[in-house]
């Protein structure tokens, strides 16, 4: 089985909410045992290139996907391993999220072609929209409200979904 490394960010703004991308499925991806939703919102983030750190990884998908330079990097919040099937190979993902903060506001963002909008999202927006929208990964409010509260992990958390 291939396997893909991935590197997330948690781009939290100075009011505490999260930036999410919207992107479209158009039934490429699919994770076994859930269903596939047309589209569906995601942290920044992407493949690790070769030679590069995850962190590094982060650092230039959130810069390639939005734009946003000037971030105040964090440490490894969450790390995450599933199995997906992405074009129709199936592959073992091996992902960790990064915690990043932006000093600025809101403004406008530069989004790459995959991405069909983006939003900042806050913890109590997040928890009333579950069950509503898709978010990955899954169960996001109830993380990023621990972050939020300035409760950090000292080891990254393993999520089982």
């Amino acid at each position: 089985m291939r396997i893909r490394r991935g590197a997330r960010a948690v781009v939290l703004d100075p009011e505490g909410r999260l930036l999410m991308l919207r992107v479209r499925n158009d039934g490429v991806i699919e994770v076994p045992g859930a269903p596939t939703p047309a589209a569906f919102w995601i942290l920044p983030g992407g493949g690790v290139e070769a030679g590069e750190s995850f962190i590094e990884a982060a650092r230039r998908e959130v810069l390639e996907e939005t734009g946003l330079t000037g971030l105040d990097w964090g440490s490894c919040l969450w790390v995450r391993e599933l199995e997906a099937r992405w074009a129709g190979e199936v592959y073992r993902a091996q992902e960790r999220f990064f915690l990043a903060r932006t000093g600025a506001g809101r403004g406008p963002l530069r989004l790459e072609a995959e991405a069909s909008g983006y939003r900042w999202w806050s913890v109590a927006e997040l928890g009333a929209a579950e069950g509503v929208e898709t978010f990955y990964p899954p169960g996001l409010a109830g993380l990023l409200g621990e972050v939020v509260d300035g409760r950090l992990p000292r080891e990254p958390v393993v999520l089982t979904r």
